[in-house]
C-alpha cells in the first residue's frame, strides 16, 4: 500500500475510527452497577469453590523439597524375616512361594506359654528332638514313646498300626514322602487324618524338600548374578542321574524321544555314565559343562517335587527340565525352568533347547530371578530357621495354637490315591514332531 493511500484511508475514516475508541474506553472504565457487582461476585466465589474441589492449589511453601509428599513413603513396608542359616550367609525373605493360605507372619510366630511345653509324638514315623532345632523358642517336646500318647498334642504315623487310638483334640498326622503313586496308608475311616507331613504344600504342616522365597529389599541382588564366563564355557546339553528306570510317568520314553535331538547324558543306574553320588565333581559338572538338568518325577500328582529338581536342579547354575508346568510353577522363581508341555512337540521342545545353546544371551534370562529370589533346598539333615516355616514346627505351632484349630481332611481318597494323572498320560500326548 502505498504512502498516498494510507493517507486517503484515514482522510475517509478518521471519524468512525476516533468513535470507536470513546466507546472502547467507555466501556472499560464505566462504573459497574451494584446488581452487576454482585453477579460478578457470586460467579467468581462459584468457581473459585470448584477449583477448590477439584483442583487443590498448593501454597509457596507447600512447594519446598523437604515438605513435597513421599510416594515410598506412603507405601507400606511389607514385613520381613531374618534367616540366619547355620554356615550359610543371613538373608531377609518377604514371603515363601507357597499354594497355601498360611501367610509367613504366621508360620514363623507361635503362641508360647512360658513354663509350659506341647508334645508331639512319633508312632511309627521315626525322627527325633532334632527335627524342631529350626524352632528351639517353642518348647516342643519329641518323642517316639508310646507310652505318652495320650498326652501328646500331635501324633505322626507312616502306616497304620490298630494299637494306636487317637485322642480327641489330638492331631494325627500322617508322614510320607513318597508319591501317592507309589505309596498310601489304609485307614479306618475317611477322616481319620488331620494334616500330611510331606510333599503338599495344601496342609498346615508341609514338608517339601526345598522351596523358593522372595527376597527382602536389603536382600535382593544387582548387578551380574550369573558368570558369563561359565556358561559360555557350558558346550553339553542335558545330563540326568537316574536309578529308577520304569515309571509311571514314562518319563524315560519321553527323554529316549528327545534324545535324537538333544544330547542328553544318562549317569547312573538307568544309564551307560557314572558318578558316584555325593562326589562334588557331579555338581561342579553341572554347573561347567551342561545347559540343562533332567528333573523328571517318576509320577505326576499334586505337588509332587523332589529333591531333583530343588538341589541339582536349582543349586546349580543350570536350567532345570521338568515334565508338567502346572506342577511347579507356584512353587518355584518365574521364568526359571522349562516344561515339556509348553511345547507342541518333542522336536519343537529341542528345536529350542538347541537355540539357547546357541545364543548365550537368552540362556542366561533363565537366572534373573537370582536378583529377586532364593532358593532353599532342605537335605534333611542339617536342621535350622530355614525349617522353621515348614513340616515339625509347623506341627508344634499348632500344638500351641488355642483354641485348637479345628483341621481336617475328610475325604482322603481324594486328597491323597485320586491326585495322580494316569500312567503315561502327559508322555503319551506329545508327538514326535
Amino acid at each position: 500500500m502505498t504512502a498516498r493511500s494510507i493517507k486517503l484511508f484515514f482522510a475517509r475514516w478518521k471519524y468512525l475510527m476516533f468513535a470507536c475508541c470513546i466507546t472502547y474506553l467507555l466501556v472499560i472504565y464505566a462504573p459497574i452497577s451494584k446488581s452487576e457487582q454482585k453477579d460478578w461476585k457470586e460467579g467468581e466465589i462459584e468457581l473459585s469453590n470448584d477449583h477448590e474441589l477439584d483442583v487443590p492449589i498448593l501454597q509457596k511453601e507447600e512447594l519446598k523439597p523437604q515438605q513435597r509428599p513421599s510416594f515410598e513413603e506412603n507405601v507400606p513396608k511389607k514385613k520381613t524375616f531374618n534367616f540366619n542359616p547355620v554356615g550359610k550367609e543371613p538373608f531377609d525373605v518377604e514371603e515363601v512361594l507357597t499354594s497355601s493360605d498360611i501367610k509367613l507372619e504366621e508360620r514363623m510366630t507361635a503362641t508360647v506359654i512360658p513354663g509350659q511345653k506341647r508334645l508331639i509324638l512319633s508312632w511309627n514315623a521315626g525322627h527325633s528332638q532334632d527335627n524342631l532345632q529350626g524352632c528351639p523358642d517353642w518348647n516342643c517336646e519329641f518323642t517316639q514313646v508310646r507310652a505318652r500318647a495320650p498326652d501328646a498334642d500331635a501324633v505322626l504315623i507312616a502306616h497304620m498300626d490298630n494299637d494306636f487310638v487317637p485322642k480327641p483334640n489330638q492331631y494325627v498326622v500322617y508322614f510320607s514322602q513318597e508319591s501317592p503313586a507309589n505309596s498310601g496308608i489304609q485307614i479306618p475311616r475317611p477322616d481319620y487324618i488331620n494334616m500330611t507331613l510331606g510333599f503338599r504344600h495344601d496342609t498346615p504342616a508341609g514338608s517339601p524338600y526345598g522351596y523358593t522365597v522372595k527376597l527382602g529389599a536389603k536382600s535382593r541382588k544387582t548387578g551380574q548374578v550369573v558368570d558369563a564366563n561359565l556358561v559360555n564355557g557350558k558346550a553339553k546339553g542335558a545330563a540326568w542321574f537316574v536309578s529308577h528306570c520304569q515309571t509311571n510317568s514314562k518319563r524315560e520314553d519321553f527323554v529316549k524321544k528327545l534324545q535324537k535331538h538333544l544330547q542328553i547324558d544318562i549317569y547312573g543306574g538307568c544309564g551307560p555314565m557314572k558318578c558316584a553320588r555325593g562326589d562334588s565333581k557331579c555338581d561342579t559338572m553341572l554347573d561347567t559343562d551342561y545347559h540343562f538338568y533332567v528333573t523328571f518325577e517318576n509320577s505326576i500328582c499334586e505337588d509332587y517335587v523332589t529333591e531333583k529338581l530343588w538341589k541339582s536342579g536349582y543349586q546349580n547354575t543350570i536350567i532345570p527340565l521338568v515334565l508338567k508346568r502346572k506342577l511347579v510353577e507356584p512353587f518355584v522363581p518365574p521364568n526359571s525352568f522349562i516344561a515339556i508341555d509348553d511345547f507342541k512337540s518333542v522336536k519343537e521342545m529341542g528345536d529350542y533347547l538347541n537355540y539357547l545353546m546357541n545364543n548365550k544371551t537368552a540362556y542366561m534370562e533363565y537366572f534373573e530371578w537370582r536378583h529377586d529370589y532364593k532358593v532353599v533346598f532342605l537335605d534333611g539333615s542339617h536342621h535350622d530357621v530355614l525349617e522353621r516355616p515348614w513340616g515339625f514346627c509347623q506341627v508344634c505351632r499348632m500344638a500351641w495354637t488355642e483354641p485348637r484349630q479345628k483341621v481336617l481332611i475328610p475325604n482322603w481318597d481324594a486328597y491323597w490315591r485320586q491326585t495322580c494323572e494316569k500312567d503315561g498320560t502327559l508322555v503319551d500326548s506329545i508327538p514326535l514332531d
